[in-house]
């Protein structure tokens, strides 16, 4: 009964995070797995990676949890060193013939590490998305074995599924 409150005049403590429902919809907007298809062969799979990229950073904005950005920029430098290793000598032409077998025996090796890089990233974003959406044991969960083949596309699915699901409600 004598207890006296340290401050009166204070305002009230409380846990003011946004439920992680509201967030998915805030930070994705519904784009058609169609047009990640279409994009993504029109810039031979630029757009997946940028896909996967501008997501990765909204999802890291709005979840304690983060995707290191380590393992971003080593995907990114990765991807990009392997798409030049294959296509600079389509485009230097004679100007790289001298470090062509170098680049014969490099562009296996980047290829298998950019491979690895992005598969673990993709993985880490679906780990994130499902944290996110709370939705394991529903429909909208991504699984892993979807996860492993369609990558951007099945996350992209997954997350107008989410979209679909709440607007419903």
């Amino acid at each position: 009964m004598n207890e006296i409150a340290e401050n009166p005049y204070s305002a009230p403590e409380a846990d003011l995070k946004s439920s992680s429902q509201a967030d998915v919809l805030n930070i994705f907007t519904r784009f058609s797995t169609w047009a990640v298809v279409g994009l993504s062969i029109i810039t031979m799979g630029i757009y997946a990676v940028y896909w996967l990229y501008s997501r990765s950073k909204a999802i890291n904005s709005v979840i304690d949890n983060k995707i290191p950005s380590a393992l971003i920029t080593t995907s990114l430098v990765l991807y990009v060193l392997g798409m030049i290793i294959n296509y600079g000598p389509f485009l230097l032409g004679s100007a790289v013939i001298d470090i062509l077998p170098a680049m014969m025996i490099a562009s296996p090796i980047i290829g298998i590490a950019s491979f690895v890089a992005m598969i673990i990233w993709v993985f880490k974003f679906r780990n994130r998305l499902n944290e996110m959406t709370q939705s394991e044991g529903k429909p909208t969960w991504a699984g892993p074995i979807l996860t492993f083949f369609f990558q951007v596309l099945y996350l992209n699915y997954k997350i107008n599924q989410h979209i679909d699901v709440h607007n419903s409600k």
